[in-house]
């Protein structure tokens, strides 16, 4: 394809790839499924979490927010592969580019602080349950997203000034990747910035989480029931995979923006949303009651169980 330098109205644009690409209606199969279970999965798990009560915890707070960051991200991708999907060229505008981006930026670095509050969640709970509602108070959880907001805010400020403003691309993905259209950039700094930011950031909370899950494990094969050791791990090994599904896409797209097809960025992108409803929801008993409730099953309520004290 050429590249495209102005619009006839002389703005900027991007020239995206034009989807499904190989695997034609295969792709577009996969890709309705995905966006199905993603927006039916993690809309159910935040309609059940407001509408039970006694699952107004962190555990199950958190699990709201991660919740939040998969719809985000997944609507965040949608307008620009919508129109992938429709055009033959499609072209992206400068400034709807750059929205993109930030978003993209903004919500997979809020994804994987998410992601690490809820293994810090588990080793607190597992390993030190005594401190564990007097620790995880509501004022906290609020001081943490605050947190976890301007964690995923204040990189991306220099952004506007490392877009490209010289000449127009094509993209080898269907959507506005930071990496990718920074690395397009006039200046030099604009492919190293977001690397270095990307890749520190979710390093840093790879290391934390696997320290996390390592306490947890240590914390259950030494004082747990053998049948308890084993639903502990079966749990841990589902929580991996869905970390390893989020992470592996996310190092690709940053390292290698250039080396994948745009259908197989964009799935891969898209399966941590969908996956995580199915592995941190269906595996709690008590979301799964809540959940029956919120259907209209008969016999379920959306008060809290029978249970003196709420195991944590």
């Amino acid at each position: 394809m050429s590249t495209h330098n102005h619009t006839h109205s002389g703005v900027l644009t991007f020239l995206l790839p034009s989807l499904p690409g190989p695997g034609g209606s295969g792709f577009l199969t996969i890709l309705g499924l995905t966006y199905s279970t993603t927006l039916l999965g993690n809309g159910l798990i935040l309609l059940t979490i407001c509408a039970n009560t006694y699952l107004h915890q962190p555990q199950f707070l958190l699990l709201a927010l991660l919740a939040t960051t998969d719809l985000g991200l997944a609507l965040s991708m949608l307008p620009t592969i919508l129109d992938a999907l429709w055009f033959p060229a499609p072209i992206i505008s400068r400034d709807v580019c750059l929205l993109q981006m930030c978003c993209l930026y903004a919500i997979s670095t809020g994804q994987s602080s998410v992601l690490l509050a809820m293994a810090l969640d588990r080793w607190l709970a597992v390993c030190h349950p005594l401190y564990y509602v007097a620790f995880l108070t509501p004022n906290r959880l609020a001081w943490t997203s605050l947190a976890f907001i301007l964690r995923a805010t204040i990189p991306l400020l220099p952004t506007p000034l490392l877009i490209p403003s010289c000449n127009a691309h094509n993209l080898s993905l269907p959507f506005c990747f930071p990496t990718e259209v920074l690395k397009l950039s006039c200046g030099g700094l604009g492919w190293t910035y977001p690397v270095v930011t990307m890749l520190t950031t979710a390093t840093m909370d790879i290391v934390l989480i696997t320290i996390s899950y390592s306490l947890v494990l240590r914390e259950v094969m030494q004082r747990i029931s053998p049948a308890g050791q084993h639903k502990a791990l079966r749990t841990c090994t589902a929580h991996l995979c869905a970390l390893l599904v989020f992470y592996g896409p996310l190092f690709a797209s940053v390292l290698f923006p250039d080396s994948l097809p745009g259908s197989f960025a964009s799935l891969g992108l898209l399966a941590s949303p969908a996956l995580h409803p199915l592995v941190y929801g269906i595996q709690s008993h008590r979301l799964r009651r809540g959940l029956l409730g919120v259907l209209g099953c008969p016999s379920t309520s959306r008060i809290a169980p029978n249970l003196k004290r709420p195991r944590p």
